[in-house]
């Protein structure tokens, strides 16, 4: 339904900036070197980016696999096109494992029930399955534990009709805990000494996220790293946003223009009182398209030059703008939400949610217009 034509025309949209898409690429690529192969991850609509799109452009640009969240989202590229290897991050459904071996899909190996059901399944279809084995090394997530590992390694390596491809795990805090990413380093070497020492190391070893490319840690780069954040222009170290290009900007146009006079209220639950005769502009954007509700009298928007507040609690599909006793728009006029004049850093800050929050939660009734 959302991507009907219809929907091109909405005047909420989402702008995405494919040069930049490539410069992140590129800068993400020399922090890691030649030798290590890029994982471009584009779980969750490609972080709000667009799955489809965002993926054949990695692939223009020649990343060497692509991770998502779930199957559905690994078969969707397959659907569309899709060549490079594809891991799905996430801990399979046992009953889903004939759908990644049609889609040729990886899996991830994260227990031992988990990959003796590969195993059999893949054996009774007369498949072998690419998997990459899971270990948590301090995530609490999925994956075995660092320190269990023998069992499971030993199973691993055991089984018929498995091919273990690659072998990874996940920093928890690698953006602001240095110690903490250090001691999971270690105890994820400490699973590699002993695969090295009884069997033969996968081809693909990979640790580190975008937190670990932007803080330099050489040591978990391995043969693959994983940025998420990074691709789409977000890193929490100043000098490497400095070289980084947020990919998407987010616009509307104003809707209504009308003029309150002073001690009219305005929104749910009459939370904004306007102290002067001011004009208020609507914009057909609200919470069911993204735009965070935590932003409710808060927020602001960059309109003809100029910044403006919101006035009001932020509804399902609308929200206000005072533009004080002189301001000037227009029905018809750009706002931008977020942007080049609107930081997506200080408006996270002020609705108290992440950057990954603020940017996956750009609903699909929103249209993507991808700019080279």
């Amino acid at each position: 339904m959302f991507n009907s034509p219809i929907f091109q025309n909405r005047p909420t949209y989402v702008e995405i900036s494919l040069n930049n898409l490539k410069n992140n690429v590129l800068v993400i690529r020399n922090i890691i070197g030649k030798n290590t192969k890029l994982m471009g991850v584009v779980k969750a609509n490609a972080y709000g980016h667009g799955l489809v799109e965002i993926s054949k452009e990695l692939e223009k640009l020649n990343v060497d696999y692509l991770g998502t969240a779930y199957l559905e989202e690994a078969i969707y590229l397959r659907e569309n096109g899709i060549k490079k290897p594809i891991l799905v991050l996430g801990a399979i459904t046992n009953s889903q494992v004939p759908l990644y071996l049609k889609y040729d899909v990886d899996m991830t190996g994260s227990s031992i029930e988990k990959i003796e059901n590969i195993s059999k399944v893949a054996k009774k279809l007369g498949k072998c399955a690419n998997i990459h084995l899971k270990i948590d090394t301090g995530m609490g997530r999925i994956g075995v534990q660092w320190d269990r590992k023998e069992k499971f390694i030993d199973k691993a390596y055991s089984l018929e009709n498995i091919n273990i491809v690659g072998i990874f795990s996940h920093f928890s805090d690698s953006i602001n805990d240095k110690i903490y990413t250090y001691l999971q380093s270690e105890r994820f070497s400490k699973v590699l000494e002993y695969i090295k020492k009884n069997y033969k190391l996968p081809p693909i070893i990979h640790l580190a996220n975008s937190g670990a490319v932007s803080n330099n840690y050489k040591d978990s780069f391995f043969d693959m790293a994983r940025p998420g954040l990074m691709l789409y222009g977000y890193s929490f170290n100043p000098k490497i946003q400095r070289l980084l290009k947020p990919v998407m900007k987010f616009f509307t146009k104003v809707s209504y223009f009308k003029v309150l006079e002073k001690g009219y209220t305005v929104g749910y639950d009459r939370t904004y009182t306007t102290e002067n005769r001011s004009r208020i502009i609507t914009l057909p954007v609200g919470y069911a398209d993204g735009y965070p509700s935590t932003l409710s009298n808060k927020g602001y928007v960059y309109v003809n030059d100029k910044i403006y507040p919101l006035a009001g609690r932020v509804c399902m599909d609308q929200v206000m703008v005072s533009l004080g006793k002189t301001g000037e728009a227009y029905v018809g006029d750009t706002v931008e939400l977020w942007g080049d004049n609107i930081s997506l850093y200080k408006l996270s800050s002020l609705s108290e949610r992440s950057i990954w929050d603020m940017l996956t939660s750009i609903s699909e009734r929103v249209p993507r217009i991808y700019k080279k």
